[in-house]
């Protein structure tokens, strides 16, 4: 018996996938500190997890900063916004739910309380839609050559109608704020989870999701007569 897994035993594949996540979350946090490129990190996260998800074997640093390179000036164009939105509506929703009590509001004409809550799960809803859009905004910008234009009118159409897939990869990327909301006790645990390998792992879990669609969609692509050129 070898003392060390082969190569092509499952032990040493499993190792070797872990190595590449955690590598792979090192790339992407790196890419995400300087804020504006962030989308461009994440870009090229699912890229490199699309690629491990479809057992490609991906060399994950060369393909990450080759996606991240690529990608860059494109994405700038919608992570910026993106901040922008997130940035409002994260201090529109502190505003106004923790801003003024509802019992100050109550009887008053108009029931400015109830207004102010329904105000509030717009904020939410609208959270959640500009989420739903950028589970699939990053894939497609990741794998298809095309005009940014082109690739948010896919991403709703994808955030609709592979519903299913959208809320289960919405639950995947809150999974830890749910965590840590629910046990805040658990914050340490759920911090060493994001540095070591958060944004790398639930990349993958939600390329494993999105596998069938993204390999469908390069299908046409190669015989569309007008198509999204794969990268």
């Amino acid at each position: 018996m070898a003392l060390f897994p082969g190569p092509d035993s499952p032990a040493y594949r499993a190792w070797s996938a872990v190595a590449d996540v955690v590598i792979l979350n090192a790339l992407t946090l790196a890419g995400c500190l300087p804020v504006v490129t962030a989308g461009a990190s994440l870009t090229a996260c699912a890229r490199v997890a699309g690629q491990m998800a479809a057992d490609d074997a991906p060399a994950v640093l060369a393909t990450w900063w080759r996606s991240f390179r690529l990608n860059l000036r494109q994405s700038l164009a919608w992570w910026l916004p993106v901040l922008v939105l997130a940035a409002l509506g994260a201090w529109e929703y502190l505003v106004l739910a923790d801003g003024v009590p509802a019992d100050q509001y109550a009887g008053q004409p108009g029931d400015l309380g109830s207004a102010t809550g329904a105000v509030s799960g717009l904020v939410l809803a609208g959270g959640a839609l500009l989420a739903a859009i950028l589970i699939w905004l990053l894939p497609l910008a990741a794998f298809f050559d095309a005009s940014l234009v082109r690739h948010l009118s896919n991403a709703a159409r994808l955030a609709v109608g592979r519903l299913g897939i959208t809320v289960i990869c919405l639950v995947i990327v809150i999974a830890p704020v749910g965590v840590l909301w629910a046990l805040p006790s658990m914050g340490a645990a759920v911090l060493w989870f994001m540095v070591l390998i958060g944004p790398a792992f639930q990349s993958y879990l939600i390329a494993l999701l999105q596998r069938s669609t993204i390999a469908a969609l390069a299908v046409g692509a190669r015989t569309s007569p007008h198509p999204n050129r794969p990268q």
